[in-house]
C-alpha cells in the first residue's frame, strides 16, 4: 500500500511543483482559483481529444494509421497545443486578473501542465502494466523531460498570447505564433521518440532550446514587471 501512495505522489508531484514554483514567482500572484481552473481545464483537454480520435474511426471505420512524423506533428503537437491554445484565448484571457502579459505565462503552464498530469496518469494507469519498477521508471523519466517540455511550450504559448493583448497595435502574428511555435517545438521532440531511424537523444537537443527560449522570454517579461512593481511603489510614496 506504501508503494502505491509513493507512486501516485510521483506521479502527480512533478505537474504541481512546476505550477506552484512559476505560479509563485510572479511578483503579481494570480488567484488560486484561476489557477486551478485552468489546471482543471488542462486536464480535460484529453476529452476533445478523445471525441476527434473516436469522430475519425466512425467516419473512416478505423483508426487512423499514423506514419511516425504525421503522428508527432498532428495527432500529438497540433492538436494538444490546438486545445491549449483554445483554454487560454477563449477562457484565460477573460478572467479580470489577466492584466500584464506575466499572466499569460502562468496560465499557459497551469493549461499545459494540467495536461501532462492526466498524461502521466495515464502512462503509469492505463497504458503501462502495473509493474512499481517500471512505473517509476516511467515517471521520473517524464518528470525530467515530457513534463518540462509540456511547461515549456506553455510559457511560449502564454508569452505570444500576453504579448497579443498587451499591445498597443495589436496584430495577428503574436496569436499565430503562439500556436505556430509550441506545435513546431513539440512536434520535433515527438517526432525523435517515435521516429526509430532518428536517434532518440536528440530529444534533448529540443529540449535545450525549448528551454533557453524560455529562459529569454520569461526574462524579458521579468524585468518588465520590475520596473512595472518599481514604478507602482513610487507612485504609492
Amino acid at each position: 500500500m506504501t508503494d502505491k501512495i509513493f507512486l501516485l505522489l510521483s506521479t502527480m508531484l512533478p505537474t504541481i511543483a512546476l505550477l506552484l514554483f512559476f505560479m509563485y514567482s510572479d511578483k503579481f500572484v494570480e488567484p488560486k482559483k484561476n489557477v486551478l481552473s485552468t489546471f482543471i481545464l488542462g486536464i480535460f483537454i484529453i476529452a476533445p481529444l478523445q471525441v476527434f480520435h473516436y469522430t475519425a474511426v466512425m467516419i473512416l471505420g478505423e483508426p487512423i494509421d499514423y506514419n511516425p512524423f504525421f503522428r508527432a506533428f498532428f495527432k500529438a503537437a497540433f492538436l494538444e497545443e490546438l486545445f491549449k491554445f483554445c483554454v487560454l484565448y477563449f477562457f484565460c484571457t477573460k478572467f479580470t486578473a489577466f492584466n500584464e502579459p506575466m499572466d499569460g505565462i502562468v496560465y499557459g503552464i497551469a493549461a499545459s501542465l494540467g495536461f501532462a498530469f492526466w498524461e502521466n496518469l495515464e502512462y503509469v494507469y492505463i497504458y503501462g502494466e502495473f509493474d512499481m519498477e517500471d512505473a517509476l521508471i516511467t515517471v521520473w523519466g517524464r518528470a525530467f523531460t515530457a513534463v518540462p517540455s509540456h511547461a515549456f511550450d506553455g510559457v511560449i504559448m502564454g508569452f505570444f498570447i500576453g504579448k497579443h493583448y498587451f499591445r498597443t497595435n495589436k496584430s495577428h502574428i503574436n496569436l499565430l505564433l503562439a500556436l505556430l511555435v509550441p506545435v513546431i517545438l513539440h512536434g520535433f521532440y515527438d517526432w525523435v521518440l517515435m521516429e526509430e531511424s532518428i536517434n532518440s537523444n536528440f530529444m534533448f537537443l529540443f529540449m535545450t532550446i525549448e528551454f533557453g527560449l524560455v529562459i529569454y522570454l520569461y526574462r524579458s517579461l521579468k524585468t518588465d514587471q520590475l520596473q512595472k512593481k518599481t514604478e507602482s511603489e513610487k507612485k504609492l510614496n
